[in-house]
């Protein structure tokens, strides 16, 4: 076996013991969104609707942020393999991250020509804290996978540029393609390639790179496939943004935004304070002092890339990576989120490169200088970082093996984060502990006013006790914060239906509906309303609506579930007989629930 194989291999078995206490983790937070409760995953005959609608490819709110169809996919197999046990979502993420570890290796090495550089920046990529997010979540799912994909791509574009072989190049658009429709950050690949012309090709500059005869050809199938992408997004989801600019203004964004990469800068180089929700304070002046010294820090490294660029190719590379590939998640165009661990997946490896060299200088100059004291630092300081940063990654896969774990760990970094207070609140909702979710999620109100994702989750709460006055004010509430807010609309609808107010019911299922046709939730809601109002056709209208808006088996299912139960209240018994037997044609695997329901209808009707 190849010192090449041995090192990869290596760092497979390395990354997948350090990971290996992930692997019992539960469903946290976003997972809910991803896979509990996104029954489109359910059936792999679902496929087709995970690239063409937004509601397949996440419940509720997410489905209008994100559109990551590959990803999706990845979950529908887990589901059709495991169902809901989450050790397989875990296994997948965790050997992604193994095998992203041996790309780092592979592509480095490519670049540089250097196995030991390549081989100490890709085992501080496996082990770094910072990936803990993105590797024991399983909502990290689209961050491994677009990175296998991205990596991937890049590698075969630099064989493809070393031997002229067209079928590298192929290769590497078809994993580019995969990449984008995994996360929306692989867009930066073309702006990569091309820095890493200009590092490591004949070119010798940016400026070269381009004005090379083959850039053309070399780089216009990466900006096409990317803005065939863009494309494909804003056609589906119908917006560009997630949200508005942060403070109201583009210029108080960027502010903000300038603190935050420097936020980032300190977080690669101490992982030490980790935190699954960062809040960071909006920015409005220049004047600030944690502006100032920001722009100070990012000043001077600018300040330094034109001699970097000269002198040491390979850092200056490095600091390229890192400034590029986090330019997605810079608020360009604005996130819900203006910092994240999550976000550092990829950027990372240009910190974790870094490190390598430096850490390779130090053991070069031993050589040159014959000093034994040098190559043993260099050997040093790599192993202390490699021992520190697995001990500290296993010690925060613990924090992420459930929601109220991974909760406090938050309010131990940030202890009046209404965040971590929501999302506290929804794990004791998640587990109907709803007594128990009230007095966090009142918190979080209290913290903050802007923020309605608590009231979402107390107004369901309030449901689910059955205090449904109190429900009505805390969703009417988070509607005023956000108007298209989906799950309190319809969580506002039912309960206006438990209190008979069918009338003011009937106006939000509408409104669900007007804010995405595609919502099967507000459809049935909207039928089960009309059924005990006794308006048997409209219920039967709504119900039959479904069939035109989705292609979820599970959906359809349902649907005609509930318009046998109306056409029994008709009297219609064979129309009755006609739906059950429907419904339960529909059932395929893992809808074994249903498909009982459904069953049990069928025969306590007609035995």
């Amino acid at each position: 076996m190849s010192l090449k194989a041995q090192a990869a291999l290596l760092l497979l078995l390395f990354t997948l013991i350090i990971y290996s206490n992930s692997l019992g983790g539960e469903f946290v937070y976003d997972d809910e969104y991803f896979v509990v409760k996104n029954i489109a995953i359910r059936s792999l005959e679902n496929i087709p609707l995970f690239f063409t609608s937004p509601t397949a490819v996440a419940f509720a709110e997410l489905s209008q942020d994100v559109y990551r169809p590959i990803t999706t996919l990845s979950y529908a197999i887990d589901y059709f393999l495991g169902r809901l046990d989450t050790f397989g979502y875990h296994l997948v993420n965790v050997s992604f991250h193994a095998l992203n570890a041996v790309l780092v290796f592979l592509l480095l090495s490519a670049a540089f020509g250097d196995l030991f550089l390549a081989f100490i920046a890709a085992i501080l990529f496996a082990c770094h804290p910072v990936q803990t997010e993105v590797v024991s979540w399983i909502s990290g799912r689209s961050s491994v996978l677009f990175l296998f994909f991205y990596l991937s791509a890049m590698l075969c574009y630099i064989l493809y540029a070393k031997n002229n072989k067209k079928a590298y190049l192929a290769f590497s658009l078809f994993a580019f393609s995969l990449s984008l429709f995994s996360k929306e950050m692989a867009v930066t690949l073309p702006l990569l390639l091309i820095a890493y012309d200009a590092h490591f090709g004949s070119g010798g500059s940016f400026r070269e790179a381009l004005r090379d005869k083959r850039s053309f050809g070399r780089y216009a199938p990466y900006f096409l496939l990317a803005l065939v992408f863009i494309f494909t997004r804003s056609a589906v989801l119908q917006r560009v943004s997630q949200c508005g600019w942060w403070g109201g203004s583009p210029y108080h964004t960027f502010l903000t935004m300038v603190q935050v990469l420097v936020d980032y800068i300190k977080v690669m180089l101490w992982p030490v304070n980790l935190c699954a929700f960062y809040v960071t304070n909006v920015n409005t002046s220049v004047g600030d002092i944690k502006v100032l010294s920001s722009i100070a820090v990012l000043a001077a490294l600018f300040a330094l890339m034109p001699v970097t660029f000269r002198r040491y190719r390979g850092v200056s590379f490095a600091i390229w990576w890192f400034l590029i590939t986090l330019l997605p998640v810079s608020n360009i165009v604005p996130l819900r989120a203006l910092m994240a661990e999550r976000f550092l997946y990829l950027p990372s490896i240009g910190f974790c490169m870094l490190a390598a060299i430096l850490i390779e200088r130090v053991g070069l100059i031993g050589f040159k200088k014959k000093s034994k004291a040098a190559r043993s630092a260099a050997i040093a300081i790599a192993a202390a970082l490699v021992v520190s940063y697995s001990i500290r990654t296993m010690m925060r896969n613990e924090d992420w093996k459930d929601s109220v774990s991974i909760t406090r760990s938050i309010l131990k970094v940030t202890p009046l984060n209404p965040w971590a207070f929501t999302s506290l609140g929804a794990a004791y909702s998640g587990q109907e502990r709803h007594e128990e979710a009230i007095k966090p999620l009142m918190k979080a109100i209290v913290l903050s006013n802007s923020y309605f994702a608590p009231r979402n989750i107390l107004g369901f709460s309030y449901l689910e006790l059955g205090r449904y006055d109190e429900a009505i004010q805390v969703l009417a509430g988070a509607l005023k914060l956000m108007p298209d807010n989906l799950e309190a609309l319809n969580s506002l609808g039912v309960a206006y239906a438990s209190v008979k107010k069918y009338d003011d019911a009937i106006k939000q299922f509408e409104r669900s509906i007007k804010v995405d046709p595609t919502f099967a939730n507000a459809y049935i809601n909207l039928g089960t309303t009309y059924d005990r109002m006794g308006l048997f056709d409209k219920a039967l209208e709504a119900y039959g609506r479904i069939e035109s808006i989705t292609r979820s088996r599970q959906d359809l299912a349902i649907a005609r579930i509930r318009m046998g139960d109306v056409y029994i209240e008709m009297g219609l018994r064979d129309k009755a007989r006609e739906s059950y037997a429907k419904a339960i044609s529909l059932c395929g695997r893992g809808m074994d629930q249903l498909k009982q329901i459904a069953t049990d209808r069928f025969n306590a009707k007609w035995q």
